[in-house]
C-alpha cells in the first residue's frame, strides 16, 4: 500500500512541476498548527498481535517554498515542509486483552510538497490540494503497558501525505488556511515490534508571500 501511495505522490509531482516549469515564481514563507489523531496502530511482532490507541494530540510546522502562476486562477506550490506531531498513548488491546498504556508519540517529518491552488474569481479564497513525500522520524517514550514499563525506542522511515484546504488572500502579502493531512508512513519498528503509524491533522496557517 504504501508503495502505491508514494508512486501516486511523486506522479503527482512530477505533473505539478512539468505544469510549473516556465512560470515566474514567487518565494514565501509559512507556519501551521492544530489537532493531530493518530489512527489505532496494529503492533505485531514476537508473538504480538495487538493493537495501540492514542489520545487526539497536536501538530506544529513550517514551510518555505515557490508559488508558480500557471494561469490567471491556478498557481502551483512547491516547497519544503517540516512538522512535528504529538500524541500520549491510551491503550493496548491484544487476544481479548485490553489494558491502560502510557507513554507519548511524537515524530519529526520533513516532506516535500506540491499544491495545486485554485482561485476563485477575486473573492479572495483559494481551494488546494497536493500531496508530498519525505522522511519521519518516530520516537515512543516512556512505554508501559498495565504499569509494566518497556522504556523508549525510536525509527526512522519513509512517509507520504496527501491533503487539501482552502486559503483565503488577505492582501499581496499574507493570506491564511484552514488546512487537512493525511498521513502514512512504512511501519516502525520498536523493539521488535511493527507499528503503524497514520494520521489525521486539521490545522490553521498563515503564509508570507515576498
Amino acid at each position: 500500500m504504501m508503495q502505491r501511495f508514494l508512486t501516486a505522490i511523486l506522479t503527482f509531482l512530477g505533473l505539478l512541476l512539468a505544469v510549473s516549469s516556465a512560470a515566474n515564481a514567487q518565494i514565501y514563507a509559512g507556519l501551521h498548527g492544530g489537532g493531530n489523531f493518530l489512527q489505532d496502530s496494529d503492533v505485531d511482532g514476537s508473538g504480538i498481535n495487538g493493537k495501540g490507541e492514542t489520545d487526539a494530540g497536536f501538530v506544529a510546522g513550517g514551510v518555505l517554498g515557490y508559488r508558480f502562476g500557471v494561469t490567471d486562477n491556478l498557481s502551483v506550490d512547491v516547497e519544503g515542509e517540516f512538522s512535528y506531531r504529538y500524541n500520549d498513548v491510551d491503550q493496548f488491546s491484544a487476544s481479548g486483552f485490553s489494558a491502560n498504556s502510557g507513554g507519548y508519540v511524537q515524530s519529526f517529518i520533513w516532506m516535500a510538497n506540491g499544491w495545486l491552488n485554485w482561485q476563485i474569481g477575486d473573492s479572495g479564497f483559494m481551494p488546494y490540494a497536493g500531496g508530498g513525500f519525505g522522511g519521519v522520524h518516530i520516537d515512543i517514550k516512556d512505554a508501559a503497558i498495565a504499569g509494566v514499563r518497556f522504556g523508549n525506542d525510536s525509527d526512522f522511515v519513509i512517509g507520504g501525505q496527501l491533503g487539501g484546504g482552502l486559503g483565503y488572500q488577505i492582501d499581496e502579502h499574507f493570506a491564511v488556511s484552514l488546512d487537512y493531512r493525511f498521513l502514512i508512513t512504512d511501519d516502525a519498528n520498536f523493539q521488535g515490534l511493527d507499528v503503524e503509524y497514520q494520521s489525521h491533522s486539521v490545522m490553521a496557517g498563515i503564509k508570507y508571500l515576498f
